[in-house]
């Protein structure tokens, strides 16, 4: 006896609902190198910014366009069935980089401090608005994320690069391992 209408559709709802879920798990396995890269070069990135604070802005020049291009490999390993995604990926890392070189531009002067914050709370919201829109452990990393920028900036001047070094960097790290774990 062939199914009714009715089981026939909720069984392609069924199978919509198994490739979607495969589908976040793929997203977040791609989405796991990208923590893991990013995690280390924010890291090391913030511990070389406390060593070395005259050398700031060629720490991160440097720093920023070598992570983007390992990252844009990781992207064309991850999703190479996607046309572009190189580009796309660059285009995307190259626009958060360049809205903070802006916004250090228009707000001149900040600290080092301050400066060091936009970057890392864009991503934040971004990392929200991803959840929000897409999945629920984007939504999740992107909140613990910006709670950890702020205590460390309001509570933990003193010790501000190795706070953004292990809290921010780490943190993806961590986030990383737990995304891949999926």
């Amino acid at each position: 006896m062939p199914p009714s209408v009715e089981e026939a559709a909720r069984a392609l709802r069924e199978i919509d609902a198994i490739k979607a879920r495969a589908a976040g798990f793929q997203d977040y396995r791609a989405e796991s190198d990208q923590l893991l890269l990013w995690g280390a070069a924010h890291a090391i990135g913030f511990a070389l910014s406390g060593l070395f604070p005259a050398f700031i802005l060629l720490i991160w020049l440097l720093l920023v366009p070598g992570s983007m291009l390992i990252g844009r490999l990781l992207a064309r390993r991850a999703a190479s069935e996607i046309p572009g995604i190189g580009w796309r990926y660059l285009v995307l890392i190259g626009t958060i980089f360049t809205y903070m070189v802006l916004v250090h531009v228009v707000m001149w002067p900040l600290t080092p401090e301050q400066g060091s914050m936009v970057a890392p709370l864009f991503v934040s919201a971004l990392y929200v608005m991803r959840g929000v829109q897409m999945r629920p452990r984007y939504l999740f990393i992107g909140l613990l994320l910006a709670a950890l920028l702020m205590i460390g900036f309001l509570f933990f001047q003193p010790i501000f690069w190795w706070w953004m070094a292990v809290g921010y960097g780490g943190s993806f790290i961590v986030f990383g391992f737990w995304l891949r774990r999926l």
